[in-house]
């Protein structure tokens, strides 16, 4: 059993075909078979069930995955291991980040980041909060930021900024000329939604729930998977939607929307990651980056503190990178 064919395997179980993972990883069909069909062998079990139009795990092949996945993270974090001994001048960090985060908030970060380590290569995943969660878990990244504090509570977990959620309306919406609702008027219209797992939603449902109102009353007409998709159907349409002030901006500076101040949601952006898992030199350098991020534009008022803060970095030896 090669690492390689631990890649190949992995990258087969997400996207379950042969084909789409060989183009995935830039080999060919025929290596990616060579690979599965090899490990099955020498595991004497089957991982894949062939039978349908697209391959998919077998009860082995789930079990397997979890322990691929846990071995290829380990490799992955020596490797990033040496490379601090380069002191930062080259290095590689993985980022899982909600949607909002990572179109509005993060960028500028990364940007003053890479200009402080222009040697460290940054990738950044981004999916809805419970999706980042899951990277986080699995080990696929070695920070995430998301948008509520983790459902995991043994995840560690620290405060980065604040954030508000507001109500919106376009202009072809009846409320677009008032500048306040009650809660209790939120079921008289139509709403967009953000998907299942959505930090937004979440947040949203809770709320509704807080004012004595059931979610599944809310009369909805789309769920879509972005903020940016959501925004541009409420711009354009009769529905409401509760997004981020940040997603909104471009849209309510123009007079596209209205933003209804009464219906407003605060909450956190939170780093998270594994307890225990070791920090690599590039990891704790760019925490300090967002702390630093933090202390020059402190969180607002209603910012709530962690669950669980991340061990603190050493700026000593940060300075002399």
């Amino acid at each position: 059993m090669t690492l390689e064919q631990l890649r190949i395997f992995i990258a087969v179980a997400y996207v379950e075909h042969f084909t789409r993972a060989a183009e995935r990883l830039k080999i060919s069909q025929s290596a990616v078979s060579a690979a599965i069909a090899s490990l099955e062998t020498e595991l004497q079990v089957l991982l894949f069930d062939r039978t349908r139009r697209h391959v998919e795990l077998t009860a082995a092949g789930n079990v397997f995955l979890a322990e691929a996945e846990a071995i290829i993270a380990r490799v992955d974090l020596a490797l990033r291991r040496l490379e601090d001994l380069s002191e930062l001048r080259i290095g590689r960090l993985a980022i899982g980040a909600s949607q909002t985060v990572a179109n509005y908030w993060l960028p500028p970060i990364l940007n003053s980041f890479h200009d402080q380590f222009p040697g460290v290569a940054i990738d950044v995943l981004h999916g809805n909060s419970t999706e980042v969660e899951k990277r986080v878990l699995r080990g696929q990244v070695d920070l995430g930021i998301v948008e509520q504090a983790p459902n995991d509570a043994t995840l560690d977990a620290e405060t980065l900024a604040a954030d508000t959620l507001y109500a919106f309306v376009g202009e072809k919406h009846e409320w677009f000329g008032r500048q306040t609702i009650e809660w209790s008027d939120l079921i008289q219209t139509s709403w967009i939604l953000r998907e299942p797992g959505s930090g937004t939603r979440a947040l949203f449902e809770a709320a509704l729930s807080d004012h004595e109102i059931s979610p599944e009353s809310l009369p909805v007409s789309l769920i879509l998977r972005s903020g940016e998709a959501v925004r541009n159907a409420v711009t354009s349409g009769v529905c409401a939607a509760v997004i981020s002030e940040l997603v909104a901006e471009v849209a309510l500076t123009a007079g596209k929307l209205r933003r209804l101040d009464s219906i407003a949601i605060e909450r956190n952006f939170v780093a998270i990651s594994l307890p225990g898992r070791g920090q690599t030199r590039a990891t704790a350098a760019f925490l300090e980056h967002l702390r630093a991020a933090r202390r020059a534009k402190p969180a607002g008022k209603h910012a709530r503190p962690a669950l669980r803060s991340i061990e603190k970095s050493d700026s000593t030896n940060l300075r002399r990178a």
